[in-house]
């Protein structure tokens, strides 16, 4: 049964309700509804590709083994109109990185316009949660997306938890001047007024204590 019908009468571009459902659906073995989904991804109603994103994202969330092979087609969705469907297809594509570090990373020049443009809390949170994904997946990655995670950092303060969890993504394929600048930074997040960046911080200079000196590393 197409599920298409379904998303037609969503009249809310993120009814998490119903992409969670139809997600369960694909999970649980259903291909056909994944696959319909990514087909739906590039659909003239902006519902319909935003219903179809939530269903994208909510089986890679589980399963991105399942959704690693669409990557074009995610691709092909940063460039909708609506957020909604980007922020769903960036942060999918970021989680499918450990499967398709190259894939993912062609989705970089996307990740810097939607940081350096007023794309929003959820777009802004959700592209650098790839930028942490796609930076863990090694060491040349790590340095190449370092520097969005700064200016992030400068240019958009409230996106500062999410900036140091992404930090914490790609740690372990940090080099020690990464390392340094990472801890510095953390020592500003403690003193941040909110609770939840203090919290992000303080997490990340618990893991930075745990490793190994920056001038004893990879000798």
């Amino acid at each position: 049964m197409s599920i298409l019908p379904q998303l037609e009468k969503n009249k809310g571009t993120t009814s998490s309700a119903l992409g969670k459902s139809l997600a369960q659906r694909a999970l649980a073995g259903d291909i056909a509804t994944l696959e319909e989904a990514v087909l739906l991804l590039a659909h003239e109603d902006k519902n319909v590709r935003a219903g179809a994103a939530k269903i994208v994202e909510q089986v890679a969330m589980k399963k991105p083994e399942m959704v690693a092979g669409y990557l074009p087609q995610l691709m092909a969705a940063l460039n909708v109109p609506e957020p909604q469907t980007r922020w769903m297809a960036i942060h999918t594509l970021g989680m499918c990185a450990t499967l398709d570090p190259d894939g993912a990373m062609e989705a970089l020049p996307k990740a810097q316009e939607f940081l350096e443009q007023a794309s929003g809390a959820c777009l802004w949170g959700a592209t650098i949660k790839y930028l942490g994904y796609v930076g863990a997946t090694s060491e040349e990655n790590a340095q190449r997306v370092f520097p969005l995670l700064e200016q992030a950092l400068e240019e958009i303060p409230k996106q500062t938890k999410s900036v140091l969890e992404g930090f914490l993504r790609l740690l372990d394929q940090a080099d020690g001047e990464m390392r340094e600048q990472m801890g510095r930074y953390a020592g500003i997040g403690a003193q941040d007024e909110k609770p939840s960046v203090r919290a992000a911080a303080r997490k990340l200079v618990r893991r930075l204590s745990k490793m190994a000196p920056a001038n004893a590393e990879r000798k």
